[in-house]
C-alpha cells in the first residue's frame, strides 16, 4: 500500500511538471476579494462590493519591471504553486550597485503573488542652477493582502509621491554658500525659523507625508477602480550620505554586519555568531556576524497599547461587539459573577474584576505572536489601503484602527569607520536585507546575517554575488516539497513558509562610495565657481589693461573650453570695475556741490545777522539821548523799562 502511495505521488509530481496547475491571468470575473462576511440578508455593503467587482483594475497585474517578465506565459510560470520557481533579474545591471533581488510565489495561499518591489534613482535639481543636483536612490517592498491591487499601486506610484515631497523642501535640502546668503529664496532660511529644523527632519517628514498621501490616494481610487485591498510598506531611501528606512507593517529591514577581530577574542553576546574567516590557517582572524534591526513589526500584539487606546477613547468603533480588555484566561458563560484576572484599556499591570456579560465580548486584540489578530480578522496594523475591510462575522469597520504612519530609522554613513587593510567594507557598512514576512516567518535576523556573509564568501568577486545572496535566502525560506506535497525547511523537518517571499539585498558601501565621488565633484565645482565669480576689482582691472594694450597672456599650456569662459568673466569684471569708478566720481562731484550750497547759505545768514545787530545799536543810541534830556521819576522808570526791553531784544538776537 505504501509503495502504491509513493508511486501515485511521483506520478502526480511528474504530471505537474509537464502540465502544471497554472491559474489563469486575473480578470474581472475571477478576481476575488477576501473581505469581511456579513451574516443575514444582502446589505448595502454587499451590493457595493458587487458593484466594485465590475470596475477595472487601475494597474494590470505584473511583476516588478526589473524582472522583465513581459509575456503572459512568463507571468503564468512565475505563479506556479506546485513548482514555486525562484525568480531573479535577468539583467543584474538594472539594479544599482549590484543590488540583489529574488522572489517566490506562495504555495496556494492566494492565486497570484501579492508581493511587489520597486526602485527609483532620481535627482533633485535646483531651478536657479546655483546649487548642484542632489541625487537619491529609493527601494520599496510591499506585501499585499486581500488582493494584489494596493501593493501594485504602491510600487507604481509611491516613489512619485515621495519625489514631490522632497521637491517641496528642495531649497532647504540643498547646501548653502556663505557668499550667497544675500540671495532671495523661495523658502525662508532655517536661521529665520523660531525653531531649528534639521535636514534629517525634513526628509523624515517627506517620508511620513508620502505614506499618508499614498493611503489617501488608494481611498480616492475606490470610486473609479476595483477595491485594491491593502498592503504593508518598507522603504529605504539613500540620500545625502545617509540611509533612511521607513516601515509600516510586518515587512522588515535588517542590516547584516560583520566585524573581523583576533582569533582569541571572546563572544560578546549570545546573539552574535562567531565563525572563522579561514579554516586553513591556525590562529586566523574570526568574523563576528550580527544583525541590526532597522524596522519593527506592526502587529496587533506589538501595537496592543495603541489599539486599546483607540478603542477606549472611541468606544463607538467597537459597536458593542468587542471589549477593550485583555484576559489572562478566556472567559466563558459559566464564569459569570466570578472574579477574573484581566487588564483594561492601556493598563500595563493585571487586576481582578467580577465578570459581566459585557466582558464576554470578543477582545479587540486576540491571539499572540504571528497569530494575533485585530478584531479577529487582520494580522497587521499599519500600511496602505483596507478602506473597505470589515471584521469577520460582525461587519465592524477595521480601518479606524489602522494607520499608515511609518517608523523611520536613520544611519549616518559618514560616521562609520572602516579600515581599508581589512577589506571589510561590506561588514562595516553592512548589507541591508529588506524582505516581506514570508522570509521572517521562518528565519531569525541573525540566521539571515550568517547566510548573507556565508554566501558572499562563496562568490568573492562575482558581479552578481548579491543576487546569489537573495536567491539563497529565498531558497532556504521556501524549503523543499516532500512526498506528501508539503513544503519543509531543508535543515529541519519544520514547516517552510507558505506565503509569498520577496527579498532585496543592498550593499550599503557601494552607495556610500558613490556618494563620496559626488561630494568630490561638488567640492571641485564650488571651488571653481568661487574662483571665477569672486575675483577682486584690482585683478579685473589688470586683466582689462592686458587686453586693452594688446598684451597676450603668457604661453597658455592647456587649450580647452575654459579660455572662452575666462574672456567672458574678464569682460564682466571690466564692466563692473568701470561702473564702480563712475559711481565713485559721481559721488565726489555730488559732495562738492553740496559743500558749495552749504557755504553760500552760511554767508547769507552771517550778513543778515550783522545787519540786524547794526539796526538795533542805532535804535538804542537814539533812545539813550532822549532819556538823558529829561530826569524825572517817570523818565527814570521809562528808561529802566527800555533797558529791560533792550536786554530782551539782545537775548532774542542771540537765540536767532
Amino acid at each position: 500500500m505504501s509503495n502504491m502511495f509513493s508511486i501515485t505521488n511521483i506520478k502526480n509530481r511528474f504530471i505537474s511538471v509537464i502540465a502544471p496547475d497554472i491559474p489563469p491571468l486575473p480578470s474581472a470575473h475571477n478576481h476575488q476579494l477576501h473581505r469581511g462576511n456579513i451574516s443575514g440578508a444582502a446589505s448595502n455593503y454587499q451590493l457595493r462590493m458587487a458593484h466594485q467587482q465590475k470596475k477595472p483594475d487601475k494597474f494590470a497585474y505584473a511583476r516588478p519591471r526589473f524582472l522583465q517578465l513581459l509575456t503572459i506565459d512568463e507571468l503564468r510560470a512565475s505563479a506556479d504553486h506546485n513548482v514555486r520557481p525562484i525568480i531573479v533579474p535577468r539583467d543584474t545591471n538594472l539594479l544599482p550597485w549590484g543590488t540583489g533581488y529574488a522572489e517566490c510565489v506562495n504555495s496556494g495561499k492566494s492565486e497570484w503573488n501579492e508581493d511587489q518591489a520597486a526602485f527609483a534613482r532620481q535627482v533633485l535639481s535646483d531651478p536657479t542652477h546655483t546649487h548642484p543636483d542632489l541625487p537619491y536612490t529609493y527601494f520599496g517592498i510591499f506585501d499585499g493582502h486581500a488582493g494584489y491591487g494596493a501593493a501594485l499601486a504602491a510600487s507604481h506610484q509611491f516613489h512619485h509621491i515621495l519625489h514631490e515631497k522632497l521637491v517641496d523642501c528642495l531649497e532647504l535640502l540643498l547646501s548653502r554658500e556663505s557668499d550667497n546668503s544675500n540671495q532671495e529664496s523661495v523658502f525662508p532660511h532655517p536661521s529665520q525659523f523660531h525653531r531649528r529644523v534639521s535636514k534629517d527632519e525634513l526628509i523624515i517628514g517627506a517620508l511620513e507625508s508620502a505614506f499618508f498621501n499614498m493611503d489617501s490616494l488608494l481611498a480616492q481610487d475606490r470610486d473609479r477602480y476595483r477595491d485594491a485591498g491593502g498592503c504593508t510598506a518598507c522603504v529605504a531611501l539613500f540620500i545625502n550620505g545617509k540611509l533612511f528606512v521607513a516601515n509600516a507593517g510586518d515587512s522588515r529591514a535588517v542590516l547584516s554586519q560583520r566585524k573581523i577581530s583576533i582569533a582569541c577574542v571572546e563572544k560578546k553576546t549570545t546573539s552574535t555568531a562567531i565563525v572563522p574567516a579561514t579554516s586553513s590557517e591556525a590562529g586566523a582572524d574570526i568574523q563576528e556576524v550580527f544583525a541590526v534591526p532597522f524596522s519593527f513589526d506592526h502587529t496587533p500584539e506589538t501595537e496592543r497599547h495603541r489599539l486599546l487606546t483607540v478603542a477606549r477613547l472611541k468606544p463607538h468603533l467597537m459597536e458593542k461587539q468587542y471589549a477593550a480588555m485583555e484576559y489572562a484566561k478566556r472567559p466563558h458563560m459559566k464564569d459569570l459573577g466570578q472574579r477574573i484576572l484581566c487588564r483594561q484599556g492601556t493598563m500595563k499591570g493585571w487586576t481582578y474584576k467580577t465578570l459581566t456579560r459585557e466582558d464576554l465580548r470578543m477582545p479587540v486584540v486576540t491571539g499572540e505572536g504571528k497569530r494575533s489578530r485585530l478584531l479577529g480578522t487582520l494580522g497587521v496594523t499599519r500600511g496602505f489601503g483596507d478602506h473597505d475591510l470589515l471584521a469577520i462575522n460582525t461587519g465592524t469597520q477595521i480601518k479606524p484602527y489602522l494607520t499608515p504612519q511609518p517608523e523611520v530609522v536613520i544611519r549616518d554613513l559618514s560616521k562609520i569607520v572602516s579600515i581599508p587593510d581589512e577589506n571589510n567594507e561590506d561588514g562595516d557598512y553592512g548589507i541591508l536585507v529588506m524582505a516581506t514576512d514570508g522570509l521572517w516567518d521562518v528565519s531569525e535576523n541573525d540566521a539571515v546575517a550568517r547566510t548573507v556573509f556565508q554566501t558572499l564568501a562563496k562568490y568573492p568577486t562575482e558581479k552578481h554575488r548579491y543576487t546569489m545572496v537573495a536567491q539563497e535566502l529565498v531558497a532556504r525560506a521556501r524549503g523543499k516539497i516532500n512526498d506528501s506535497g508539503h513544503w519543509r525547511l531543508a535543515d529541519s523537518k519544520a514547516a517552510a513558509t507558505v506565503d509569498d517571499i520577496s527579498v532585496i539585498v543592498i550593499p550599503v558601501y557601494q552607495y556610500y562610495k558613490e556618494h563620496v565621488e559626488w561630494e568630490k565633484k561638488y567640492a571641485e565645482l564650488q571651488q571653481k565657481r568661487q574662483s571665477v565669480i569672486c575675483p577682486s576689482a584690482t585683478e579685473a582691472r589688470e586683466d582689462e589693461i592686458f587686453l586693452v594694450n594688446g598684451v597676450e597672456k603668457a604661453h597658455v599650456e592647456e587649450e580647452h573650453e575654459d579660455d572662452e569662459e575666462e574672456e567672458v568673466v574678464v569682460e564682466v569684471n571690466r564692466q563692473q570695475a568701470q561702473a564702480t569708478i563712475d559711481l565713485e566720481e559721481e559721488r565726489h562731484s555730488n559732495i562738492e556741490s553740496i559743500k558749495e550750497v552749504v557755504e553760500l547759505v552760511d554767508n547769507e545768514l552771517t550778513e543778515a545777522i550783522s545787519a540786524l545787530y547794526a539796526a538795533d545799536s542805532t535804535e538804542d543810541d537814539k533812545n539813550s539821548e532822549k532819556d538823558s534830556t529829561v530826569d524825572t521819576p517817570e523818565k527814570t522808570n521809562k528808561s529802566t523799562q527800555q533797558q529791560q526791553q533792550h536786554h530782551r531784544n539782545r537775548n532774542r538776537k542771540d537765540k536767532r
